[in-house]
């Protein structure tokens, strides 16, 4: 319908058509460390794990990332969200925080929004933290505005399917 009036932050096929986004059924699966949680299939996943962590990375193919973190001490939630919000602070200019409150993976979790400024282009960060009974886990996702637009809703697709076992619940 409107033809050729969008921004052009995403890829044409040959005929000069618009791609969207990933269809709806391009989705694989993760399902390990106790988290489980979709996403599109042509994103790049990366894992790295280590005694006291782990580290899953999803990457677009454009600015746009989603990472998880499993802290198996424990830390406080908002130890950590404090912690991220230094690092963001100390790396890029004009910083706005907003603190939220969510609910994540079916447990309540305390977040930040952020926009920054990166290479002269506003960037968005959304983190969130929670507990389970055996793991902290943290939530990161971010891209520039622009690309946001395209890649916001895989994001907070990716988000909302986050599951993670917390099989203590029942016997406490």
């Amino acid at each position: 319908m409107h033809h050729h009036h969008h921004p052009h932050d995403h890829d044409h096929d040959d005929e000069g058509r618009c791609l969207p986004g990933p269809r709806i059924g391009a989705l694989a699966e993760y399902d390990n460390h106790g988290v489980r949680f979709q996403f599109p299939s042509d994103w790049t996943l990366t894992e790295q794990s280590n005694e006291e962590e782990t580290t899953i990375s999803l990457q677009s193919d454009g600015t746009s990332f989603w990472t998880l973190m499993l802290f198996k001490s424990r830390p406080d939630p908002e130890e950590i969200l404090d912690t991220v919000v230094t690092a963001f602070v100390q790396d890029y200019e004009d910083v706005d925080v907003i603190s939220a409150i969510d609910n994540l993976g079916g447990l309540p979790s305390l977040g930040r929004d952020l926009d920054f400024v990166c290479y002269d282009l506003v960037n968005s960060a959304t983190v969130r933290a929670f507990q389970t009974s055996d793991t902290t886990v943290m939530v990161l996702y971010q891209g520039t505005d622009h690309e946001l637009a395209t890649t916001g809703d895989q994001l907070k697709a990716i988000t909302a399917s986050l599951q993670c076992q917390d099989e203590d619940l029942d016997e406490e």
